[in-house]
């Protein structure tokens, strides 16, 4: 790489780190749980045995900054820690502020009803929110991890 690529980038990385620390918007306290990645909210909408996730979150000055460059692929290993007590996980699409998960096997059919066992979180997103097949919804702020919960 040129050495005036280098110094670009480096001047580009320090200004966006100068602005986050001036800037009054920018709460740093958020970011220590996930180091660059806060989740906002995370809504799972189970569909017999499997479940969809859809993330929405923000990401650390620094961290935005560095997805513009290289792009949002480069969140996915973040976003596969958010469920590494879960198997089977497929990342569908991910952007700056959002992700879409599929999550295979997340529950298991027991005659008529579907069992999902408790699993734990890699990070507490502020809002968790269980969608039943049914359409009926449970909001749980800051959960470490989903309920032990049945459905139809």
């Amino acid at each position: 790489m040129k050495i005036k690529a280098i110094i670009t980038i480096a001047l580009i990385i320090s200004a966006a780190l100068m602005a986050a620390r001036v800037s009054p918007g920018v709460n740093t306290e958020q970011f220590r749980e996930g180091k660059y990645i806060h989740i906002d909210s995370m809504v799972i909408e189970f569909d017999k045995t499997d479940a969809n996730v859809q993330i929405r979150y923000h990401l650390s000055p620094f961290a935005q900054v560095y997805i513009f460059m290289f792009g949002s692929k480069h969140l996915e290993p973040k976003i596969k820690d958010i469920f590494f007590d879960f198997e089977n996980i497929e990342v569908l699409k991910i952007g700056r502020t959002s992700a879409l998960i599929h999550v295979k096997d997340v529950s298991r059919q027991n005659d008529a009803y579907f069992l999902h066992d408790s699993r734990e979180l890699g990070m507490q997103p502020d809002i968790l929110t269980l969608v039943y097949p049914d359409r009926t919804r449970q909001s749980i702020e800051y959960a470490k991890a989903t309920p032990d919960i049945f459905y139809t």
